[in-house]
């Protein structure tokens, strides 16, 4: 019987892989980690105030779901607003209407596909149900998290793809 072939250097246990992934993670968590936290925040007190003045479940799952946007989205917007206009800056560029635009074509191409079917869907689906089966505010938050889950797929792909052509680019 011959022994198996060497190792090469691929096919080794990669600790580098495993940092760049925690590396990877780290920088997605600082980038919407707040977002995160203003937007549950939202969520949670959309679908209590519809609950408290007498609204459905279903009513509730979409105000949870339009609460949790504002809180996310308004995070998201302002970060990315002053952060472009802090680049523009450095560079002696003029931010104004022209990089209002840029700003929101880029948050409109990370977020805008996952976020019509997140919120016309899947989050008022997955918040209205684990409200029912786990109670108003534990079961919107269950919900939030499993169509975070969902919603975070193409968002960070989308965000990946368009950090390596800005790379490749300059």
């Amino acid at each position: 019987m011959t022994p198996p072939p060497p190792l090469t250097p691929i096919q080794l246990p990669n600790a580098s892989g495993r940092t760049r992934w925690r590396t990877k993670a780290s920088e997605w968590i600082r980038r919407y980690g707040w977002a995160e936290v203003f937007g549950s925040a939202g969520a949670v007190s959309g679908a209590l105030l519809v609950r408290a003045l007498g609204g459905s479940e279903i009513l509730a799952a979409y105000a949870g779901t339009v609460g949790e946007n504002i809180g996310y989205y308004g995070v998201m917007i302002s970060r990315d607003v002053s952060a472009d206009a802090r680049v523009a800056r450095l560079s002696n560029e003029r931010y104004g209407a022209r990089g209002a635009l840029r700003t929101a074509r880029n948050l409109v191409l990370e977020f805008g596909g996952a976020e019509l079917l997140d919120s016309g869907l899947i989050r008022p689906l997955a918040m209205g149900i684990g409200a029912r089966y786990f109670g108003a505010t534990a079961g919107v938050l269950v919900g939030k998290v499993v169509a975070d889950l969902v919603f975070y797929v193409p968002v960070i792909a989308t965000y990946e793809l368009r950090r390596f052509y800005a790379r490749r680019s300059g």
